[in-house]
């Protein structure tokens, strides 16, 4: 018996042995793709891959309206913006993904930044900078634009701030002002659909370089831009919230962030400059469908020659997009991966 049942003993005992040093070889010797992954999961926080060349479209027949200095689309078809103008601004709207353009109303002349959000086909908002001699001020529209009625005025904490703010309504009530410079940020939020905002304390930016940033909802937000160490790499961060910027992950190459936008919480959007001290100027469009935990990377073709850099994006959808710059607009109806240029506003 004594002797059975140090066989048994040994069985086990060798059975352990092997095992064991299974274990200790997958984890000791991992193949070359393993360690790859991992260096890359560690040095970046994210993975990006390569995808397929963008492709760009012939342009349309030209038309002479056309939104210059906001915009904002509800979903695939309808659109709103502003429109230059001498004197007072034309509010347009479209109702075929920015084909075709037509005024609704006409709003008095504002100096820069103006901002515009849509709820829907009907329910807008219009924030306008100082002019004048008058502060800040928010307009509510409940007939698609057609009349405005102002019901906000001197928004608090945006006095001096020149950039064009982050303006959007989630719902019916709550809504989000967002304006930085070069060392915090100001978020204010208002839960009356307006009428009153409060402004919290002030949010410290996690570089002090240029950077683009978004909003999801009043807490959660994506801002990517220049490392404070080195100009080589870029950085995305993601605030979950209201409060703190936490590092997300590392771009490892030269590349100029210009304009960020998410269609919800999983799929989002980077338009990226790179090279740009070159003359050849390159444009790629990051696109993710994970909340940013891994990204596709797509290269414009050489065409693709905005004319101002600082350009305007927007997804209400994730298949469904629109970039605008001071003259120019695109549209994608496949996530990014193509665009149609629709019209060259005439000089």
């Amino acid at each position: 018996m004594t002797v059975l049942i140090s066989n048994k003993k040994l069985v086990v005992l060798a059975i352990f042995l092997l095992c064991a040093g299974c274990f200790y070889g997958k984890s000791s010797t991992p193949s070359p793709n393993e360690r790859s992954s991992s260096q890359e999961t560690r040095d970046s926080g994210f993975s990006i891959v390569s995808g397929e060349n963008i492709r760009v479209n012939a342009q349309v027949t030209p038309m002479r309206l056309t939104p210059t200095k906001a915009l904002s689309f509800v979903d695939e078809l309808h659109g709103y913006g502003l429109a230059s103008g001498i004197g007072d601004l034309p509010f347009v709207q479209t109702s075929d993904g920015g084909v075709t353009w037509q005024a609704l109303s006409r709003l008095a002349y504002t100096t820069e930044p103006n901002a515009i959000s849509f709820l829907d086909s009907q329910t807008g908002w219009l924030f306008t900078n100082e002019s004048y001699g008058q502060k800040s001020e928010l307009r509510l529209t409940s007939d698609g634009g057609q009349t405005w009625e102002v019901i906000a005025q001197d928004l608090p904490g945006l006095e001096a701030r020149r950039e064009t703010p982050f303006f959007r309504f989630f719902d019916r009530q709550k809504g989000l002002v967002a304006a930085k410079n070069d060392k915090d940020m100001i978020l204010l939020r208002t839960q009356d659909g307006g009428l009153t905002w409060s402004a919290s304390s002030r949010i410290p930016m996690p570089l002090k370089e240029e950077g683009v940033f978004t909003f999801l909802s009043s807490t959660e937000g994506w801002f990517i831009g220049p490392s404070k160490k080195d100009k080589d790499i870029t950085i995305l961060y993601h605030m979950t919230d209201g409060e703190t910027w936490h590092e997300a992950g590392k771009l490892p190459s030269l590349l100029a962030p210009q304009a960020i936008s998410f269609a919800d919480a999983q799929k989002g959007f980077i338009l990226l400059h790179a090279n740009p001290q070159s003359r050849e100027q390159t444009w790629r469009l990051l696109r993710t469908m994970d909340a940013g935990k891994t990204w596709s990377q797509h290269e414009f073709p050489n065409t693709f020659q905005p004319l101002d850099p600082n350009l305007q994006l927007s997804f209400p959808t994730s298949s469904s997009g629109w970039l605008l710059d001071t003259r120019d607009l695109w549209r994608t109806t496949d996530g990014g991966l193509s665009w149609s240029y629709l019209r060259r506003k005439p000089y």
